[in-house]
């Protein structure tokens, strides 16, 4: 057989084949396989948007009538069309679910649907049923798989037309028990309430006492439940429920989730300052003033909390989502907002009336801090009860506020030597060190803990929490490292380090808590340091 023969022959083969092929492509319908699309989107009112795509199908009948069975609600908005032989439908129901409260609940009829599809010969639909995403979800219905955006909840399955469910029972949106840790902003009032009780009751100590002891203890109250509520709104998702509650409205939501966030803790801290009125009272001798109350309130927390908030979401989205844009700027507005609320509170406390005036005692304090290494831009002689005061002096901003307990209680040499070892902390930056570790913290120990070289030593439930337990053991330890060496500068700068000593353990005695936790840390450091074994606990103050 020659080559050209041979070449005729298999073209013919192939041929042959080819025609076979589309015979039996023919035959057999070109979509057996395509399964129709169904998409039913509800919405947080139990409104429900309903889209059915059928593949090369010719119905008899329209879907609206069956759609409507299925969703138990008339429609609205529909429309129906064949395109390029597909069937497409989509409409809208106004109450496919029922709303009662926070709470949508209600069932899919799909066996009217299903029928009909069935007897068109669509064998499958590939079924997906969204609703935004809330705090509870129940979805009755079994082999769906789940899928979760911070915006919805979408079930999806693949139903076969001769076994598909019946019905489909689906609810979601807020219980009661999601909204438990709400009950975290009671820790910090009812604290607040048996902190009052003790100070008001106290008759054995000097009002002074009772005042720095208290206000230092409601700061820290205070803070915490700040970090409380943060901690708490991300359980409770304020931002899912914002939008559940505007059911998607974008324009208001992020409004309503920024009062979510703040009015909470705002009300909190109110109502802790206002129910520590009488504690404020009993020290400054006066009647309760609802202004005052109301400075104490929101002048002084602010200053501290929202700059270290920014400074934990810059470092959390640095260290744990290695979002590096969003991180910078956190970072940067952490420290604009420092600046800027310092110089909101230094105009609203109106404290130039306490401007100490020009003098032997201002010109000493002055030069103080210049052998320190710091400048001062002024130094305020407070009343015992004025500014809130957590001891009895306080540095902010290059502004030194003193105390007037503070020169009844120490003699001149000894106030100088107080003030020079927290000139030196400030110079060096200590406080801020320790709060921007403190802060940084867990982002850092999480992001250390799951290192590849870290991860294969210990499983995750015995490291994360071991470092997490060591992380203020080091920083009380780094900060007994500053004291002494703020101290052995103080020491260099007054020339007297046993007028040091003699100070530090007399101005002791203006917080109760202070003492009890030196006795406390004495029991684990019973020789403590060289200072710590000079000093001995001086006789409490009692009210005259």
């Amino acid at each position: 057989m020659s080559y050209k023969t041979a070449r005729r022959h298999l073209v013919s083969v192939l041929c042959f084949c080819f025609s076979i092929c589309a015979i039996f492509a023919q035959d057999e319908p070109a979509d057996s396989a395509a399964p129709a699309k169904l998409k039913i989107t509800i919405d947080a009112h139990g409104s429900a948007g309903v889209e059915l795509k059928i593949f090369d199908h010719s119905l008899p009948t329209s879907l609206a009538p069956l759609m409507s069975q299925a969703l138990g609600c008339t429609l609205t908005g529909v429309k129906e069309n064949d395109a390029d032989g597909d069937r497409l439908f989509s409409a809208h129901c106004e109450h496919a679910l029922f709303k009662r409260g926070l709470l949508v609940a209600g069932r899919i009829h799909l066996a009217p649907l299903m029928d009909v599809l069935r007897q068109a010969n669509v064998d499958a639909v590939d079924t997906s049923i969204i609703h935004p995403r809330t705090a509870f979800s129940a979805f009755a219905a079994t082999g769906w798989a789940l899928e979760t955006t911070p915006q919805s909840v979408e079930y999806s399955r693949k139903l076969l037309s001769a076994a598909a469910p019946a019905e489909i029972p689906l609810a979601f949106g807020y219980r009661l028990i999601n909204f438990l840790p709400l009950t975290l902003l009671l820790c910090p009032i009812g604290l607040t309430l048996v902190m009052r009780r003790a100070a008001v009751r106290a008759r054995n100590w000097d009002p002074i006492v009772i005042w720095f002891t208290y206000w230092r203890l409601f700061g820290w109250v205070i803070f915490a439940s700040w970090l409380l509520w943060i901690q708490g709104s991300k359980v409770i998702d304020c931002n899912a429920l914002a939008r559940f509650l505007l059911n998607g409205d974008s324009t208001n939501a992020v409004a309503l989730q920024l009062a979510m966030l703040l009015v909470p803790a705002i009300l909190v801290q109110l109502i802790c300052t206002v129910a520590s009125g009488g504690v404020l009272a009993r020290v400054s001798g006066r009647r309760w003033v609802v202004p005052v109350t109301l400075k104490h309130a929101f002048w002084h927390e602010p200053v501290n909390i929202w700059p270290l908030l920014l400074l934990l979401a810059g470092v959390a989205s640095l260290a744990l989502y290695n979002v590096f844009v969003l991180g910078s700027i956190c970072l940067v507005a952490a420290y604009g907002s420092r600046v800027v609320l310092l110089r909101l509170w230094f105009r609203f406390q109106d404290l130039r009336r306490y401007e100490l005036p020009a003098g032997e005692l201002r010109s000493s304090i002055l030069e103080l801090a210049r052998k320190a290494g710091l400048t001062l831009k002024e130094v305020y002689l407070l009343p015992s009860a004025e500014g809130r005061l957590g001891g009895p002096y306080m540095i902010r901003g290059q502004r030194l506020f003193v105390s007037e307990a503070m020169l009844h209680f120490l003699e001149k040499r000894e106030t100088e030597a107080v003030l020079a070892r927290a000139f030196v902390h400030q110079r060096r930056h200590h406080y801020d060190i320790i709060v921007a570790l403190a802060a940084t913290a867990l982002p850092v120990i999480y992001r250390f803990s799951h290192l590849p070289l870290v991860a294969g030593t210990l499983p995750w439930a015995i490291r994360g929490p071991l470092l997490v337990w060591l992380t203020p053991v080091f920083l009380y330890l780094l900060w007994r490292r500053f004291e002494r060496a703020a101290e052995r500068e103080a020491a260099a700068v007054t020339g007297n380090a046993e007028v040091l000593s003699t100070a530090l353990a007399r101005i002791a005695q203006l917080n109760i808590f202070g003492l009890y936790w030196r006795r406390f840390e004495w029991r684990f450091f019973p020789n403590g340091h060289v200072r710590d074994r000079q000093r001995e606990l001086p006789a409490l103050p009692v009210a005259q």
